[in-house]
């Protein structure tokens, strides 16, 4: 898991922003395109904070599997206790749906 510089309280409100912005974006498309939109840029942003981190192009490239596989167990992660989450809290969540 990252090491959050910035208080937990910032950090979540940084995330909240991102799901903000996504329900604007479902609202004027649906909520797949705009999931699919959200996954498109994180995936973009994740690639390039890999190269930002990285001494020139030659370690980044070197470093793609592993930084892949972090980043693919970090989401897998943060996915499963998120899912779990949602299962224990659907009914306040989504409404009278069962």
């Amino acid at each position: 898991m990252t090491t959050h510089t910035v208080p937990v309280e910032v950090f979540r409100q940084m995330a909240a922003d991102h799901i903000d912005l996504t329900n604007k974006h479902a609202n004027d498309t649906n909520i797949g395109e705009a999931g699919g939109a959200a996954l498109q840029g994180a995936a973009r942003y994740a690639a390039f904070t890999c190269a930002a981190q990285s001494a020139d192009k030659t370690q980044f490239l070197a470093a793609r599997k592993l930084n892949v596989d972090q980043l693919t167990a970090q989401f897998r992660d943060l996915l499963l206790a998120h899912y779990d989450e949602f299962g224990d809290n659907y009914e306040t969540y989504m409404g009278s749906k069962t």
